[in-house]
C-alpha cells in the first residue's frame, strides 16, 4: 500500500555497511536515502499492516494532508472513493513529536470515512531497531569468524585423531621394519604427499633410506642429522621440512618431507610432526627392544635346550650302564625299592630274576675285554628285544637282574627260560668270530617272610648258583630251605 515519507528524513547512517576500519571516521558511512518509515516501523510491522489493508501515514504528512490531496487532483468525494477502494483503515505511525498529529488523523479519517488507528513507534523504537541491526551484523561477523575457527579446529582435530589412530596401531607393532612402514604411511596420510624419505639411524649414523630416494640422499640426510641440534625435532627445508624421530635423546630415524602440496600449512604440519615425533621414536625403540628381547629369548631358549639335553645326558649317565644302556645297579635299586614296598603294602606278588653268563671270564682271558664287551652289548640288546615286563639292569660284571612286578614264580621262570633261549638260539658275532654263550638264571618270588629287597635278591642269587651247580645253562627257582647263608 502507499505510504508517505516523514518530512526532513533523507536517510540514516547504515551501520551494517563495511568493516569499522573502512567507514569514514571509523564510525559508519552515509547510505543511499531510504524511507525513514522503514526504520520507524520496521519490516514486520509494515508487512503486517500492508496485509491488513492499512494506509500508513506519519505526523509530518498529516500536517499537510489537504495540500497532498489537492496535489493529487482529489476533491473530497473523489478522495473518499479512491482511498476506500485502496485501504481499509488509516494507520498513524506516531513518534510523539507532533501534538496535533492525532487531531489531523481524525480530520483526515472523517473526510475519507475510514477507520483510524494509531501505532506508537517513537525514536526509542528506532534506536532499538538500529541497535538490533548492529547486533545482528556483529553476530553474523562473529559467527563467520567462529565458523572459520571451528573449521580450522575440526581440521586439526581430524589430523590429531588420524594421528592418534595410527599411533595406537604403532603401539601394537613389534617389528622395526613394519613400524617404519607404518610411520611412513602415517606422515603420508597426514600431509597428503608421497615424496617422503625415511632414513634408518643407528648411533647417529644413517644406515639406509626408505622411499623414493636417490643415492646422494643418504649423504644429504647424514649431513642434516649432523647439523641438527640435540633439542631440534623439526627443521624447515624449502617447501618441506625434516623430522627427527627421537626417544630419550636417542635418534632412531630421520624423515624428510620434501615438498608439501599446501606449503601455506607448513607451520601447522611442523607443529603436528613435533607432537608425534617422540611417540614414533618410542614405537621404534619398543620395536628394537622387542627385537633384542627376542634374540635374548632365542639365545636363552637354545641355552635352556642345551642344558636340558646335558641334564638328560647326565641323568642317563647316572642311571644307565654306559656299555649296555641298561639301568645300572644304583638306578635299579631305586626303582626296585619302590616296586618292592608297593608290593608289600598292597599284597602284590613280585619276582626277581638273577642272570650270570657262564664262563665269561674265559672269554675275557682268551679274546680280551673288548670281545667280552661285545658279548655283553649283544646280550643286553637281545634282552631288550624280549620286552621284559619289569625293571631290567646290569647288576655288575656279567650279571644281569630283572624285577618283575605282579609276576609269580612260574611266570618268572618262563620269562627266564626265554632269556636263556635268546642267548643260546644263535652265536654272538664278535671280532674274534662267533661265540656260543650260555647263562645260569635264578628265580625268587616275594614271600611273607621276606622283609627287604636285598633279601629277595639274595634268594634269586642262591637259585642262580644252584643252576650253576646243576651244570649251568639252566633256570633254577628258589625253594624254601635252600639258603646257604640264611636270609
Amino acid at each position: 500500500m502507499p505510504s508517505t515519507v516523514p518530512d526532513g528524513c533523507d536517510g540514516f547512517l547504515n551501520l551494517l555497511g563495511s568493516e569499522p576500519d573502512q567507514r569514514p571516521g571509523g564510525r559508519g558511512q552515509i547510505a543511499h536515502p531510504q524511507h525513514c518509515i522503514h526504520l520507524l516501523a520496521g519490516a514486520d510491522l509494515l508487512e503486517e499492516a500492508t496485509r491488513a489493508g492499512a494506509y500508513l501515514v506519519t505526523a509530518g504528512w498529516l500536517r499537510s494532508w489537504r495540500a497532498h490531496l489537492r496535489a493529487l487532483g482529489f476533491d473530497q468525494d473523489r478522495a473518499r472513493l479512491f482511498f476506500q477502494e485502496c485501504a481499509r483503515e488509516l494507520l498513524l505511525l506516531d513518534t510523539g513529536t507532533d501534538p496535533e498529529a492525532h487531531e489531523a488523523l481524525h480530520a483526515f479519517a472523517d473526510v475519507l470515512d475510514l477507520p483510524r488507528r494509531i501505532q506508537y513507534v517513537g525514536l526509542d523504537v528506532v534506536r532499538l531497531r538500529l541497535e538490533l541491526m548492529i547486533q545482528r551484523w556483529r553476530n553474523e561477523r562473529n559467527q563467520g569468524r567462529l565458523r572459520a575457527v571451528l573449521a580450522q579446529t575440526n581440521h586439526k582435530v581430524a589430523d590429531y585423531a588420524m594421528a592418534f589412530d595410527l599411533l595406537v596401531r604403532l603401539s601394537h607393532l613389534s617389528d622395526e621394519e613394519t613400524t617404519v612402514n607404518a610411520i611412513h604411511e602415517l606422515f603420508t596420510m597426514l600431509f597428503g604427499c608421497t615424496n617422503l624419505v625415511y632414513a634408518w639411524v643407528t648411533e647417529n649414523r644413517v644406515e639406509r633410506v626408505l622411499g623414493d630416494a636417490l643415492p646422494q640422499d643418504q649423504v644429504h640426510l647424514q649431513q642434516v642429522l649432523d647439523e641438527m641440534e640435540v633439542g631440534d625435532l623439526v627443521l624447515p627445508a624449502g617447501t618441506g621440512f625434516y623430522v627427527r624421530i627421537d626417544h630419550q635423546r636417542v635418534t632412531s630415524g630421520l624423515l624428510w618431507v620434501r615438498e608439501l602440496p599446501f606449503p601455506g600449512y607448513r607451520d601447522q604440519y611442523m607443529n603436528l610432526s613435533a607432537a608425534i615425533a617422540r611417540l614414533c621414536g618410542l614405537a621404534i625403540s619398543n620395536a628394537r627392544t622387542f627385537a633384542v628381547l627376542q634374540k635374548t629369548e632365542r639365545s636363552l631358549r637354545q641355552e635352556r635346550d642345551r642344558n636340558v639335553h646335558l641334564l638328560q645326558q647326565v641323568r642317563i649317565l647316572a642311571d644307565t650302564d654306559p656299555l649296555t644302556n641298561l639301568y645300572n645297579r644304583r638306578r635299579f635299586s631305586t626303582l626296585a625299592e619302590a616296586a618292592f614296598h608297593e608290593a608289600k603294602q598292597h599284597g602284590f606278588v613280585v619276582s626277581v630274576i638273577m642272570l650270570d653268563l657262564d664262563h665269561f671270564k674265559r672269554v675275557n682271558d682268551t679274546h680280551g675285554h673288548a670281545v667280552g664287551d661285545q658279548v655283553l652289548v649283544e646280550f643286553a640288546r637281545r634282552l631288550r628285544d624280549l620286552s621284559i615286563p619289569g625293571i631290567l639292569a646290569r647288576y655288575g660284571g656279567e650279571e644281569f637282574i630283572a624285577l618283575c612286578p605282579r609276576t609269580d614264580a612260574e611266570a618268572a621262570a618262563r620269562l627266564a627260560a626265554r632269556m636263556l633261549q635268546a642267548l643260546a638260539e644263535r652265536p654272538i658275532e664278535t671280532t674274534a668270530g662267533p661265540l656260543t654263550m650260555t647263562a645260569s638264571l635264578g628265580v625268587a618270588r616275594l614271600a611273607d617272610e621276606v622283609r627287604t629287597l636285598d633279601a629277595l635278591i639274595h634268594r634269586a642269587d642262591i637259585a642262580m648258583y644252584l643252576a650253576k651247580s646243576a651244570g649251568r645253562a639252566r633256570v633254577a627257582v628258589y625253594a624254601a630251605g635252600e639258603e646257604r647263608e640264611g636270609v
